[in-house]
C-alpha cells in the first residue's frame, strides 16, 4: 500500500482470557469433539522464567525474522496456554516451513483459543500442505476455532479446502461459524462455489446473508447476476455496496436501471459503488441509455459537500457531458476555476471528454503554483492524441516536482504509448527521485520485451544507493512477469545477493514463488536489530498501554485506539514517529471514496517513509468500518503510511497489519478529501 492500489482485538485479549487458566499443565478439552491433544515430549528447550520474557523472546524472533527452535518449542508446548497462542502466531509470521510440526501440535491443543491462534497461524505461514489438518477444525465445537479454520482454508487455497467448506457449511451449528465459512468460499471463485453460495443469498440471518453475497459478489460471475441486483435492495447498506460494486465489474448495461435507483436511497456505501459501478458500465458500452433523471440526479450529487460522494460523481459525469450541456458547463466551471481534488477529477473528465481539444484546462493546470493540479494534468496526458500530448509531457518531465514528474509517468498508459515516448521513459530512470525511477521501471515492464532487461539489471544496481526499497520492488514486478525470459532470473538473483536485508528477503521471495528456486539453496537473511531482551519487553509493557490517538485535519478532528496487543512493534513506531511530529502538517496524500483515507508519507507521492522499514504483525483483527493499518508495497515494507478504512474491507483482513480501530470522529474520516492536510497528530495514554 505504499504504493497500495489492501480484526478484532486479539492478543492480549487472548493472553487475558486465557491468564485464569490452569499453568500446572494442559487442562482437559472444554468438548468432547474437540480434537484430542497429541501427547507431547516435555520441552527441550529452557524453560522461560515468566511469562514476559517467552513474549519478548518471541517478538524478538519476529522483528529479526529468525527461526529459533528451542525458544519457539519451548513456547509451543509451555504449560501456560497463552504463550502457545502466542507462540502459534509467531510460527505464522515467520513463515519458515521449520515451524509446521509445532503448528500441527498446536491445531490439537486442549484450548480453544490455543486451536483458534494455531489457525490463524497456518493462515499467515501460507502452507497450503496444511489443508487437511485445518479443515479437520471446521467440525470443531468451539464456532471461533471453526471461523478461524474456516478463514485459514481460504487463504490457503487448495481444492479440498473448498470440498472441506461445502461440507461444514451445512452443518455448522449457528451463523457464527457459518458466516466466516461461506466468505472463505470467494478465494475459490468457481461456478460451483456461486451456486452454492446463492443458496444462502436470502437467508434471513444478516450475517450469513452478507457472507453469501460477499462470496458472489468478490469476483461475479454473470450467473451471479439476478441474485446481486436484488442484493440492491439489502436491508444492510455494507451488503448492499458489494453488490453494486459486483454490478460494475460485470459491466452488463441492463444494470443501470437498478443501479440509478440506488442512488436516491441516501445511503452512502451504496450511492458510491453505484456511481462507481455506473460509469464501469458506461465505459464498456457507450451510448447505454440513462435516464435523465438519473443523470440529474448524478449532477445533483457533484456538488454534495462530502468529498466521498461528489469525486464519483465528477468521473461518471464525463459519460453525459458529451450530449448533455448544463452537464459539460458544471465540469468545465470546475476543471478550470474549481479547487482541491475535485478540480483534478473534473480536469482528468473533461481531458477524457474533449482529447486534444482540452488546451484551454490543460494550460491553466500547467500554469498553477499547485504541483496536485500540474500532475494531474500531466496524467491527463493519456487522453490526448500522442503528438497533442508530446510538447506538454516535455514540459512536464523538468517540473521540479516529484508528483509533476510521477504524474508524467502515469500518463504514459499501456504498451504503445510507452513505446512512442520510450526516451522520456528511460530518461526517467535516471531521476533522482527513486518513486520516479519505480515508475519508470513500471513503465517498461508495460513492453515486456527482452530489450528491458540490461535497463532493469542497471535500476536494480543503482537501487543500492536508495534509502527504501521502492525500485527493486518495481523491478521484481516486472521480471515476475517476465519469469518466462531467461535473462529475467539473473536480475532477481542480483538484488537476492544484496546486502539489504528487506531486498535481499523479497527477491527471495520471488525466486521461490516464480522461478522454483530450492530453498536450502537460498537461505533467508535475519534483520540485525540490535535490541536487547529487555528492549523487547520495555516495547511490550509500552505499548499495551491504553494509547489513543487524535488526528487533527483541516475538516475536524478523529480519534482512534491503538491496538498495541496485536501489534507492539507498528504500534511503539507510531508512537514514536507521532512524539517527533512526524505526520504534522503531511498533506493526506490518496483518499479512495468507500475505501480508505491513507496518510503517513512526507512526499505526499506515495512513495515517501520515514527512511527505514518495519516488520509486519498481521493478526486476526479484521477491517471494519473505521479500522487503522499499516500501507505496504511488500511483505515487511512498512513505516510510516497508514490509512484507515471508510466500510468494512474483508480482503484486506490477513494481509495488511491492523494497530488501530476508530473511536471518534469516523464521520470526519468519510468527508476529508485527498489533498487535505494533516495539522497535528496527539497521541496520550487514558488514565
Amino acid at each position: 500500500m505504499a504504493r497500495m492500489e489492501g480484526k478484532r482485538l486479539w492478543c492480549l485479549l487472548l493472553v487475558g482470557a486465557l491468564s485464569g487458566c490452569t499453568t500446572g499443565g494442559r487442562p482437559s478439552p472444554a468438548n468432547a469433539n474437540a480434537p484430542a491433544a497429541r501427547p507431547t515430549a516435555l520441552p527441550t528447550a529452557p524453560r522461560f522464567g515468566t511469562s514476559a520474557e517467552a513474549e519478548a523472546a518471541l517478538l524478538a524472533l519476529e522483528d529479526r525474522r529468525a527461526f529459533d527452535v528451542d525458544v519457539l518449542t519451548g513456547a509451543s508446548r509451555s504449560a501456560d496456554p497463552a504463550i502457545r497462542a502466542r507462540a502459534a502466531l509467531s510460527l505464522g509470521r515467520l513463515g519458515d516451513d521449520r515451524g509446521r510440526p509445532l503448528l500441527r501440535e498446536l491445531l490439537t491443543d486442549a484450548l480453544p483459543a490455543v486451536r483458534t491462534a494455531a489457525a490463524f497461524g497456518c493462515q499467515v505461514q501460507g502452507d497450503p500442505t496444511m489443508t487437511p489438518e485445518v479443515s479437520a477444525l471446521l467440525s470443531d465445537a468451539d464456532p471461533g476455532v471453526a471461523a478461524a479454520a474456516a478463514r485459514a482454508i481460504g487463504f490457503l487455497g487448495r481444492g479440498d479446502g473448498q470440498d472441506a467448506l461445502f461440507q461444514a457449511i451445512p452443518r455448522a451449528a449457528s451463523p457464527q461459524p457459518r458466516a466466516p465459512m461461506l466468505a472463505a468460499l470467494w478465494k475459490f471463485s468457481t461456478p460451483d462455489v456461486a451456486a452454492f453460495a446463492s443458496s444462502y443469498a436470502s437467508d434471513p440471518d444478516p450475517k450469513v446473508r452478507g457472507a453469501a453475497i460477499y462470496t458472489l459478489a468478490r469476483k461475479p460471475q454473470e450467473a451471479s447476476l439476478a441474485i446481486l441486483t436484488g442484493a440492491l435492495n439489502d436491508s444492510e447498506a455494507d451488503t448492499a455496496a458489494i453488490a453494486a460494486r459486483a454490478l460494475g465489474v460485470l459491466e452488463k448495461k441492463e444494470s443501470l436501471p437498478p443501479l440509478s435507483s440506488a442512488l436516491e436511497g441516501g445511503r452512502i456505501p451504496v450511492t458510491v459503488n453505484a456511481l462507481v459501478a455506473m460509469e464501469a458500465i458506461l465505459e464498456k458500452n457507450p451510448g447505454a441509455a440513462v435516464a435523465d433523471s438519473a443523470k440529474n440526479r448524478v449532477l445533483a450529487l457533484a456538488g454534495d459537500a462530502n468529498g466521498d460522494v461528489a469525486i464519483p460523481s465528477l468521473v461518471l459525469l464525463r459519460q453525459f457531458a458529451g450530449t448533455d450541456r448544463q452537464v459539460f458547463s458544471r465540469l468545465w466551471s470546475i476543471a478550470t476555476t474549481g479547487t482541491g481534488r475535485r478540480r483534478q477529477v473534473a480536469l482528468l473528465s473533461v481531458a477524457a471528454l474533449l482529447r486534444g481539444k482540452a488546451e484551454t484546462a490543460l494550460k491553466a493546470a500547467a500554469d498553477s503554483r499547485d504541483a496536485a493540479l500540474r500532475a494531474t494534468a500531466a496524467e491527463a496526458l493519456a487522453y490526448l492524441p500522442a503528438p497533442d500530448a508530446r510538447p506538454w509531457r516535455e514540459r512536464f518531465v523538468g517540473d521540479k516536482s516529484v508528483l509533476v514528474r510521477l504524474g508524467v509517468l502515469t500518463g504514459i498508459k499501456g504498451a504503445e504509448s510507452v513505446r512512442q515516448n520510450r526516451d522520456l521513459v528511460n530518461s526517467a530512470l535516471t531521476d533522482p527521485d527513486p518513486g520516479v525511477r519505480a515508475a519508470a521501471v513500471d513503465a517498461l515492464g508495460e513492453l515486456g520485451e527482452p530489450s528491458i532487461l540490461p535497463l532493469l539489471q542497471e535500476a536494480a544496481d543503482k537501487s543500492q544507493a536508495d534509502a527504501g526499497p521502492d525500485v527493486a520492488v518495481a523491478v521484481l514486478g516486472v521480471c515476475e512477469k517476465m519469469r518466462t525470459d531467461p535473462g529475467a532470473r539473473p536480475i532477481v538473483e542480483s538484488l537476492y545477493r544484496q546486502p539489504k536485508t528487506l531486498v535481499s528477503r523479497l527477491a527471495r521471495r520471488c525466486l521461490l514463488f516464480y522461478f522454483r528456486g530450492d530453498p536450502s539453496a537460498l537461505p533467508a537473511q535475519e534483520y540485525k536489530t540490535e535490541k536487547t531482551p529487555a528492549d523487547y519487553a520495555g516495547i511490550l509493557t509500552d505499548a499495551r498501554r491504553p494509547w489513543r490517538a487524535r488526528i487533527e485535519t483541516t475538516r475536524g478532528a478523529f480519534s482512534f485506539r491503538l491496538a498495541g496487543d496485536a501489534a507492539p512493534l507498528t504500534v511503539v513506531n507510531f508512537l514514536q514517529l507521532a512524539q517527533k511530529k512526524f505526520f504534522d502538517g503531511v498533506a493526506i496524500h490518496r483518499v479512495v471514496p468507500n475505501f480508505v483515507l491513507q496518510d503517513g508519507d512526507p512526499t505526499g507521492t506515495g512513495n515517501g517513509g520515514p527512511g527505514y522499514e518495519i516488520r509486519d504483525e498481521i493478526n486476526p483483527l479484521e477491517y471494519g468500518r473505521g479500522t487503522v493499518g499499516m500501507a505496504l508495497s511488500g511483505p515487511d515494507t512498512g513505516g510510516s503510511q497508514w490509512f484507515v478504512t471508510h466500510s468494512p474491507q474483508p480482503h484486506l483482513n490477513g494481509i495488511y497489519t491492523v494497530f488501530g480501530q476508530v473511536i471518534a470522529g469516523q464521520d470526519v474520516v468519510e468527508r476529508v478529501e485527498q489533498g487535505d492536510t494533516i495539522e497535528r497528530v496527539t497521541v496520550t495514554a487514558e488514565p
